[in-house]
């Protein structure tokens, strides 16, 4: 307390809040993102002290598992109104009124109303799997993804240490989407074809938001993640991964594996928190629209909703 007010922690250890410039594709802006938790996340990575008791204390399943049980329970319920009014969410696009969500996590992993969202229609077209902020690596460099504040990841270690993958996708392309809380949180299928079994990789829970992928950490090799492959008769195969982020322990598939599957087709949902989709693509198969190319170089996000156009095949 400081002259009868509450003054952040975060002020208080001197850090300084992030400066994320993302582009809005449809009105090709840039506007700066409000980053839900910024306090929180400034003492959780914003400080050696602070990383190390969310490495030692706050990753870990137990928690994770606790506040989902909490978040999943009618208890939550009253979080709703305010989490919307704070982070500005349009609750027309809701398949349901709110008050007939029966706790914050069934709103959380909300389903959008028909026609909501527009898949890409072109036959050779790769649609975004969900809302949220896009970089696209048009060519990966020989077997590290790397982006400029990132710490370089290597994919035999993001793939569970399996060569076969690493060598199929070598060299290929990446899209990497960070969903906010505010988002739209069920991630759906980028390409029609058949698809395989989902593969859970057990791991800690670090954020995804800038505030930990700058700090050095391999975060994505090192949250729980899920893989599955999709042969798709246009593009060859892809590797779509879903990555756990703080506190967001669950990843829930509500696909049949081995069926055959369409363009927008539901994947799955997470629950409370930040979370990342990640696509791949073999070698050659796939060109990226110019503006998100563009946008990604000079270090921009791209905002981007489910549905839309994100590449198209290489004939």
């Amino acid at each position: 307390m400081l002259g009868g007010k509450e003054i952040p922690l975060s002020r208080i250890l001197g850090l300084e809040s992030k400066c994320i410039q993302v582009v809005d594709r449809k009105t090709q802006t840039t506007f700066v993102e409000k980053v839900y938790g910024d306090d929180v996340m400034k003492v959780f990575y914003g400080h050696p002290a602070g990383l190390a008791v969310t490495t030692w204390l706050l990753t870990n399943r137990f928690l994770s598992n606790l506040y989902g049980a909490y978040n999943d329970s009618a208890a939550s319920k009253h979080k709703i109104e305010d989490f919307v009014q704070a982070l500005g969410i349009d609750v027309s696009e809701c398949s349901k009124d709110l008050v007939e969500y029966v706790s914050f996590n069934d709103f959380f992993a909300r389903k959008l109303r028909s026609g909501a969202r527009e898949i890409a229609q072109e036959e050779n077209a790769v649609a975004s799997p969900g809302d949220g902020r896009l970089l696209v690596f048009p060519k990966i460099n020989e077997t590290t993804l790397s982006y400029i504040k990132w710490a370089p990841i290597e994919l035999f270690e993001l793939f569970n240490k399996n060569q076969e993958l690493a060598g199929r996708y070598r060299n290929g392309a990446c899209a990497v989407l960070r969903l906010c809380p505010s988002d739209y949180h069920r991630f759906h299928f980028p390409v029609a074809g058949k698809v395989g079994i989902t593969k859970t990789v057990p791991g800690l829970l670090h954020s995804v938001s800038p505030y930990a992928l700058e700090q050095g950490l391999p975060v994505y090799c090192l949250n729980k993640r899920t893989m599955c492959e999709l042969k798709s008769n246009e593009i060859g195969s892809v590797l779509l991964m879903e990555i756990g982020a703080l506190f967001v322990g669950s990843i829930v598939q509500t696909y049949r594996a081995g069926t055959q599957v369409n363009r927008g087709d539901e994947k799955g949902y997470f629950k409370f928190g930040g979370s990342t989709c990640v696509m791949f693509f073999e070698r050659g198969q796939i060109e990226f629209d110019p503006d998100l190319v563009k946008n990604s170089e000079n270090g921009h996000e791209t905002l981007v909703q489910m549905g839309e156009r994100l590449a198209v095949a290489v004939k």
